[in-house]
């Protein structure tokens, strides 16, 4: 029988680590007080911080609270539902997020069909966050003119807009 990811409640000095890294990325991060956990994967979860007051350690839980983000050294890849939740709470505090892009209609449609774009944003290697109008799309990789689609298959089709 397989074993369950086990959920580790970080610690402030991880929390910060995250932290310095999502705001070198995107110039921001969340300010309302979550809890952050993370599976052995170094998947990252948010969830209200009281949940931190539970003790998990005789607990077997996969996932819990919003899938915000992959953890890797050096950088912090978040989850479609992390770009939307820190774009949010950017805007709501009146901040503005770097290495956002917009895409074009074109774009978009191309993009849901699971193709890498061609795009120049200039020579330097990093994550982003896609836009299209006011909707966040998610995060992909940006390397030598190409956005680099991380958009999961369940994800993927024809888009409507």
């Amino acid at each position: 029988m397989k074993m369950k990811n086990k959920l580790i409640i970080l610690n402030s000095r991880e929390i910060k680590e995250i932290r310095n890294l999502v705001i070198k990325q995107f110039g921001y991060f969340l300010e309302k007080k979550y809890a952050f956990l993370r599976n052995d994967k170094n998947k990252i979860f948010v969830v209200n911080k009281d949940l931190s007051q539970i003790n998990l350690d005789n607990l077997i839980i996969e996932r819990i609270g919003l899938y915000f983000a992959e953890f890797k050294p050096n950088q912090v890849r978040l989850s479609k539902e992390g770009a939307q939740l820190l774009y949010l709470e950017a805007k709501k505090n009146g901040q503005e997020l770097i290495n956002l892009v917009d895409l074009s209609k074109e774009e978009t449609k191309t993009y849901f069909l699971g193709v890498d774009l061609i795009k120049d944003l200039g020579v330097e290697s990093r994550l982003i966050i896609l836009k299209y109008g006011d909707q966040i799309l998610g995060c992909a990789k940006y390397k030598e003119t190409k956005i680099l689609n991380f958009l999961p298959k369940t994800h993927r089709g024809e888009v409507i807009l």
